[in-house]
């Protein structure tokens, strides 16, 4: 009994210190991105470079997977709907499920298993090889050289690779039903354009803004606890993708209750 009440009560200091601790971080993220040094070339091209890593080179990949999922999923449900003459929720369906759903999701699932885990190693190499106490030494604040652009882009891809998967997904889809059912392109569009509303477009955002925020962020933080031994990293990276895959959960729980 005695350790289960010295487990509980050291999970409890943990989480308290890592969510006091993460808030901190937060905080410090949204001071810096005020920070006039964040148009300083340097800083631009650590933001293009992670852009091209992160939104990029995983476009072939991205684009077959995105293709499948269109076919198998989206295909395949709007074909089940039109059977059972339910083609004029078509669009609500395509809305929800690629919009509000699959896109965000797939999408930050794919990044955190690509890009946040190679965030999470990178970041604790220089922080162990004291690189970031390095650029502390110079007067270079790390939250503008080192972690804002890498957030910033992990934002900007995810949204950007969410749209694409959207697209794709109703192309997929639209094959699916011209062949079987002959369907025109048009109407698939009006219906799905019927069926967009502010709220769609708000919660896709607000999802894209949180999940890109978190996928970056937390193996950024994750990373910073790690001190001086090489047998940390590990450690971070998992305590990180556990933490990220809990964040995740939590925004797709917050896109369905709006």
């Amino acid at each position: 009994m005695k350790q289960i009440i010295q487990k509980l009560g050291s999970w409890a200091i943990d989480t308290s210190l890592f969510y006091f601790g993460y808030l901190n971080f937060t905080l410090n993220f949204i001071k810096g991105c005020f920070n006039r040094h964040l148009l300083n070339p340097s800083v631009k091209l650590v933001f293009f470079r992670q852009i091209y890593f992160t939104g990029v080179q995983i476009l072939p990949m991205f684009s077959i997977i995105s293709i499948i999922m269109g076919l198998a999923l989206v295909g395949g449900l709007t074909n089940f709907m039109v059977q059972f003459g339910a083609q004029d929720r078509v669009g609500d369906v395509l809305v929800i499920l690629t919009v509000k759903q699959l896109a965000p999701l797939l999408t930050a699932i794919l990044l955190t298993l690509r890009t946040s885990t190679a965030v999470t190693a990178e970041i604790a190499l220089m922080k162990m090889n004291r690189e970031v106490e390095t650029l502390k030494s110079l007067s270079i604040n790390p939250f503008v050289y080192l972690y804002i652009p890498r957030i910033l882009s992990g934002i900007v891809c995810l949204g950007a690779l969410s749209t694409i998967f959207v697209y794709i997904a109703i192309l997929g889809g639209y094959m699916i039903l011209s062949f079987n059912l002959n369907i025109s392109f048009d109407f698939l569009i009006q219906t799905i354009f019927d069926a967009f509303t502010f709220k769609t477009v708000l919660v896709f955002l607000i999802k894209v803004v949180l999940l890109g925020y978190f996928i970056m962020s937390i193996p950024i933080y994750s990373a910073l606890q790690v001190d001086n031994a090489v047998t940390e990293i590990p450690i971070a990276l998992l305590k990180g993708m556990v933490r990220l895959f809990y964040a995740i959960i939590l925004v797709e729980v917050l896109g369905v209750l709006i």
